[in-house]
């Protein structure tokens, strides 16, 4: 299969353009073969993922806040490492979209909109969407809907994801479901059949990976009632049923599925943490600061700030994006007085003193940062924190030594990497710069990308620097055979 990956994909993605605003980077992925049955090989879904993933990257759609990624990609492996395939590689996306969607593909690509993330009410339920969505992938649901020839044929297929992505990227659910299912009537039935007996199979086996988690199992089907139930009168369900659609004997069977797993647990996990991230997503997402505000004051108003912190946390954060800066520290202190190993309020306390902009502010902002970091020179989000906390501040040499230190004593992280790009940049090492570039679009599965960077940086070095020149040459070569071994072929 020389054609590497794209035939009946861009044939979609072509016309649905005549139907949607433009959007700022194009959705391409890969073309699978002909129209017959075929059978994805492991190394083909990896594939497949990878360049799903890149390019959902590059439709600028994913949420940039490291916290809130870091929190999804810690919930999904939680779950994956009690799954049937743990040593499955997984992409979690966060998608901003104010649609009650999340999706899975072949390779591991599981993304959740923050609108679905904003309507669960607990990490059960959200964690449930996951292992539903995990479960389609451990499964090889979508994989083996290629070998169904007589049920499902490759285009069909190819419309259903193609669409689903034009949804995620473009934000328009309706265009992402006509998109999906505007083929032919025989070809609808036969997606629509295969679909249901899928959804009671990722049921199933997502809430054994709840269960083994330490997660409330009713958390599944509770949510899907109260999806269906909310929306039940409304006559405009939200993409999430349609994709996944909700029958009675599935909450029933899910119902008594639960409870069964309930029996054999003793305490399900209530985190603290899901419920900070919520309140944070919440005012990243709000177009209207001041409503945000208005209703984060109320529920601080309200509530008791022992019971409810994530009300007192979510009303500093929306004080701090209207720039009231003092109220938001005040807020903070007490939340970090009742909890200082919290690293969420360290970080949203240290930040607001330093946005204030006031000199000795910014000074107490920084010694917090720099008092937490001695215990916890492990934290990705601590550490990418104060490190762009000292290159805001000028320290631009010591926001180099942490990351690189970083990188010396822990797994390598993108956004480590991005920051030293840019650290290194402003101090003049353009070729370390652009090596440090590179490795983080390596680690983004960005290969072209990365080699790219690395040109750059050849061309830049010295010539009688002979060891970074041959440094860079067997990098090159490294990512050039990675490549290759990622390109379908016969």
């Amino acid at each position: 299969m020389k054609k590497q990956v794209i035939l009946y994909f861009n044939l979609l993605l072509c016309i649905s353009l005549l139907y949607r605003p433009l959007l700022a980077q194009e959705i391409k992925l890969p073309d699978i073969g002909a129209s017959s049955s075929i059978a994805l090989t492991p190394h083909m879904e990896e594939q497949i993922g990878r360049d799903i993933a890149k390019q959902i990257r590059n439709s600028h759609q994913v949420i940039d806040d490291l916290e809130l990624n870091e929190y999804l990609q810690n919930l999904g492996y939680s779950l994956v490492a009690n799954s049937d395939d743990a040593y499955q590689n997984f992409h979690f996306f966060l998608i901003g979209s104010n649609q009650i969607n999340a999706f899975a593909t072949p390779g591991g690509v599981v993304a959740v909109y923050s609108g679905l993330f904003l309507t669960t009410d607990t990490e059960s339920e959200l964690a449930s969407v996951l292992g539903h969505e995990i479960a389609h992938v451990t499964q090889r649901h979508l994989a083996r809907s290629f070998e169904k020839a007589n049920q499902l044929s490759l285009p069909i297929m190819a419309g259903m994801i193609a669409g689903i992505l034009l949804g995620a990227a473009g934000g328009d659910s309706s265009l992402g479901a006509a998109t999906a299912l505007g083929l032919s009537a025989a070809g609808q039935q036969a997606q629509i059949n295969y679909t249901r007996a899928n959804e009671k199979e990722a049921d199933r086996v997502g809430m054994r990976y709840l269960s083994r988690s330490g997660y409330d199992p009713s958390g599944m089907h509770g949510f899907f009632q109260k999806l269906e139930r909310k929306n039940r009168y409304v006559g405009n369900y939200p993409e999430f049923l349609r994709t996944h659609p909700i029958t009675i004997n599935r909450i029933a069977e899910a119902t008594q599925r639960a409870e069964q797993y309930k029996r054999a647990m003793k305490r399900f996990k209530s985190p603290l943490t899901y419920r900070l991230m919520k309140a944070k997503l919440t005012v990243l997402t709000a177009a209207n600061t001041e409503q945000v505000v208005h209703y984060y004051q109320e529920k601080v108003e309200k509530n008791d700030q022992t019971i409810h912190p994530e009300y007192y946390f979510g009303y500093g954060l929306a004080l701090s994006k209207k720039r009231a800066y003092n109220q938001s520290i005040e807020l903070f202190k007490e939340l970090h007085n009742s909890s200082p190993e919290n690293i969420s309020y360290v970080i949203a306390l240290a930040n607001a003193y330093i946005a204030s902009g006031k000199k000795s502010a910014i000074q107490t902002g920084l010694k917090l940062l720099a008092d937490t970091f001695k215990n916890k020179s492990y934290n990705l989000v601590l550490t990418a924190d104060y490190a762009n906390a000292l290159m805001q501040t000028g320290q631009i040499k010591k926001s180099i030594h942490l990351l690189e230190n970083y990188n010396k004593d822990n797994f390598k992280h993108p956004s480590i990497y991005k920051l030293l790009s840019i650290a290194l940049g402003k101090n003049k090492e353009l070729v370390k710069a652009h090596i440090a570039e590179s490795n983080y679009y390596y680690l983004k599965g960005m290969l072209s990308a990365a080699i790219e960077q690395l040109k750059i940086a050849k061309k830049i070095t010295p010539k009688n620097d002979f060891y970074t020149l041959s440094k860079l040459d067997s990098q090159k070569q490294a990512h050039l055979e990675e490549k290759q071994l990622y390109t379908l072929d016969e």
